[in-house]
């Protein structure tokens, strides 16, 4: 296959492909970071971010340079130099960044069910206790309009019920709870309720028209698996383009570096040609064949004359 230019085409399509993605990669990897810096922190997420920021970095500089080459038709060589590194040991740190992303997605997508269910039921026994927990499950459970682990009646087995709040009705009925010994309390935190303000407590008498009645448990489960895979897809993505870009350099390398072998060997040998062709006419002629091969027309025409003359 001839190249058309200094470059092969594919390091033209796949770098802008890897330019656009290390942009994106940085942009979004700050977004949630900014944003959702909590969640990523709580489902363990937050590496897998940091890889993908990582690798954006790298790759911006390497594409840079890359399209800069291509613009300027300069041919690129695996030896040139990224700032204060040649090209081949840029595009390999990025295939190991990249290696190391995939293999915690992997590992995320066997585990993140388990995780997440775990997490979630940790959040909410130290709802009461702990503040970061009991902004992270309300603001779960407001932002995906859900309430518990599997559903409302989850919060019916925690501990989180503060008895001195607004959650009781009547000051009453926490004594006679108490004498009941009654743990399992029917009321859920306001963060379940459907709009601002709802009924909670006694769901069991009032019933659950105002709360949202699904657990986040799928919900969230679902929204890190998608994430996980969207991550995993990126990370194998720049690996393949990556590699390529990598061999197609060192291939070009090999086939300029094995192209000006085989001219220096070709003038050797022409030199050397030369050379015995030089002597080789310093000897006599040992047939007639030779002459006329060796001289022009005209003096191959008078050569057979002579020899003619001479037979007579």
């Amino acid at each position: 296959m001839e190249w058309n230019g200094p470059n092969h085409p594919f390091v033209v399509w796949a770098s802008c492909f890897l330019w656009a993605i290390s942009v994106f990669s940085i942009i979004w990897s700050l977004l949630l970071f900014l944003c959702l810096s909590d969640l990523l922190f709580f489902t363990g997420t937050d590496l897998v971010n940091a890889l993908i920021l990582l690798s954006g970095i790298l790759m911006m500089p390497t594409t840079l340079f890359i399209l800069n080459s291509i613009a300027t038709g300069k041919k690129i060589n695996h030896k040139d130099k990224v700032l204060c590194c040649p090209l081949w040991l840029c595009i390999v740190c990025i295939i190991i960044i990249n290696v190391i992303g995939v293999i915690l997605c992997i590992h995320k997508i066997y585990v993140c069910q388990e995780t997440t269910m775990k997490f979630i039921t940790s959040c909410m026994k130290n709802y009461k206790t702990v503040p970061k927990y009991k902004n992270f499950v309300d603001n779960l459970q407001w932002t995906f309009k859900c309430c518990g682990l599997v559903s409302y009646k989850d919060w019916y087995k925690q501990d989180w019920h503060d008895k001195v709040s607004e959650y009781e009705l009547e000051p009453s009925t926490i004594k006679q709870r108490e004498a009941k010994n009654v743990n399992e309390v029917d009321s859920v935190p306001l963060s379940c309720c459907k709009s601002g303000s709802c009924v909670s407590s006694y769901l069991k008498e009032l019933g659950t028209h105002s709360i949202n009645t699904s657990g986040c448990g799928q919900i969230l489960y679902r929204i890190i698996m998608i994430s996980v895979n969207a991550h995993l897809m990126m990370f194998v993505s720049v690996i393949l383009l990556e590699v390529i870009e990598l061999i197609l350099f060192l291939y070009k390398s090999t086939i300029i570096i094995d192209g000006r072998k085989s001219m220096l060997d070709n003038l050797r040998n022409y030199k050397n040609v030369s050379h015995i062709m030089s002597v080789n006419e310093n000897f006599d002629a040992s047939s007639g064949s030779y002459q006329y091969i060796a001289q022009d027309s005209d003096d191959a025409v008078q050569y057979e004359k002579s020899l003619n003359d001479n037979d007579y």
